[in-house]
């Protein structure tokens, strides 16, 4: 090191010094050397010492002081009191952030909003939910890592092949690694697409709303897929197998469809659909989505978020890729490991697959022209101070991170049942019923 650089970095660390002294928070900066200016650059996250400082008050016992801090510092608060948290509460706050605070077009620090519960004392904590929505978290992210738009697009092009054999003369049923290659190479490609589709195109705020919501953890539309397919090679062959296999191939391929086009939907950054069709929105949602995997499917590619040049060479190569390999399945080998057909022509669906291949992938390229890197806090207007944490627990997706949880399980709090009838006479009808199923299976 010269004695300039020397000189600068000494003045540097005076300089960190004389802030770190005058600061009434100390800890509270995070600096970075610029090498541009010789100097620290330091940025005091003030806002979560000043939540923090509100809520240690005496006068605050009620919580009050924190929730208007909170509000002014843009922050949306559904506060529940300790005799009022029921389910159909938290699914009308969670059709309100679906509907108002959770649109994937703006920055994170746009849509933040918390759900606060408050006890008898006055005291605040977050509401999350304890029904294992952590794990199926958990699973999801993985999935969104692990997912590869390739292998969904080089699958749904060679499962079109099955179609040549929709005609009444030709036959086909599955090969015998078709379910596997489906139910597990393909797992990732092929699950959680009603989950994807709910929090990606509909915009639900979290998994545990969506677990709220659907009242469903299980991923039954992959196991419904293998079943069918499993259910067609056990048939003889005739009719009934051929009808179960095409139903079963074109399931499997809306549930890749489904999952290239709810990605697409977040790369592009378009705006949920949120409620606007009242009960049918998640089938409307999950039309969309695979409508948009049709016409955009390589924007379902996780490194099509680079935008511009980079983006557009991912889309060629990956193009490429995929004619390549749809080429290599016509040979007669591959489609007896996936499927077996007799009298199929395959001319007319090599020419409707290179159209839509062509076409989809020019689509996305003038679509990956318009997307944009993420903001950063060089490029935002003023500081951006995140209290909030994303917490997939939370029905509305965050918590406050000064607070400690408190967890609930909505299977404790459901009010279900014959609400004319006494427990008791509930029970007596219970009894009735069960024996009379029992007496029906043992005459069967």
């Amino acid at each position: 090191m010269n004695i300039s650089n020397h000189s600068a970095a000494n003045q540097a660390d005076a300089n960190l010094n004389q802030m770190s002294s005058d600061s009434s928070f100390e800890g509270s900066y995070v600096c970075e050397f610029k090498n541009s200016t010789a100097k620290w650059e330091c940025q005091q996250y003030y806002k979560t010492q000043i939540l923090q400082t509100i809520i240690d008050q005496h006068d605050n016992q009620d919580g009050r002081q924190t929730i208007d801090q909170l509000k002014e510092f843009g922050i949306t608060v559904y506060l529940a009191e300790h005799d009022t948290v029921n389910i159909a509460l938290l699914k009308q706050v969670i059709s309100h952030v679906t509907v108002n605070r959770n649109d994937n077009s703006k920055e994170p620090h746009e849509n933040q909003r918390c759900i606060l519960y408050r006890d008898k004392s006055g005291q605040l904590y977050n509401l999350t939910c304890d029904n294992g929505s952590g794990g199926l978290a958990a699973t999801w992210k993985n999935l969104l890592l692990s997912f590869s738009g390739l292998q969904a697009m080089v699958a749904l092009s060679i499962l079109t092949r099955a179609f040549a054999c929709i005609n009444p003369e030709s036959k086909v049923k599955p090969g015998y690694f078709l379910g596997l290659v489906l139910g597990l190479v393909l797992q990732e490609e092929m699950s959680q697409s009603f989950l994807n589709v709910a929090l990606l195109v509909q915009g639900i705020p979290s998994v545990a709303a969506y677990s709220l919501m659907s009242g469903s953890e299980s991923d039954w539309p992959r196991k419904v897929a293998v079943f069918s397919l499993a259910l067609a090679a056990a048939q003889e062959s005739g009719n009934a197998q051929k009808i179960c296999t095409l139903l079963g191939i074109a399931f499997s391929m809306t549930l890749l469809a489904a999952n290239l086009g709810s990605r697409a939907w977040l790369y592009m950054r378009w705006k949920p659909i949120g409620n606007m069709f009242g009960a049918l929105t998640p089938f409307y949602a999950y039309c969309a989505a695979v409508i948009t995997g049709l016409v955009f499917p390589f924007m379902g590619f996780r490194q099509i978020q680079s935008g511009g040049a980079p983006a557009i060479q991912t889309i060629m190569i990956n193009c490429a890729i995929v004619a390549i390999l749809f080429v290599l399945s016509d040979l007669n080998i591959v489609q007896g490991f996936l499927f077996m057909g007799e009298a199929c022509d395959q001319s007319t669906t090599n020419i409707t697959l290179g159209s839509w291949l062509a076409m989809a992938a020019i689509t996305s390229i003038f679509a990956a022209r318009k997307i944009e890197k993420p903001e950063t806090v060089e490029s935002v207007e003023g500081e951006i101070d995140m209290i909030l944490d994303e917490d997939q627990t939370s029905p509305v997706g965050f918590k406050v991170p000064n607070f400690p949880n408190y967890c609930i399980d909505p299977v404790r709090l459901r009010e279900d049942g014959l609400s004319c009838l006494s427990t008791n006479a509930q029970t007596f009808l219970g009894v009735v019923i069960c024996l009379g199923f029992g007496a029906f299976v043992g005459a069967a």
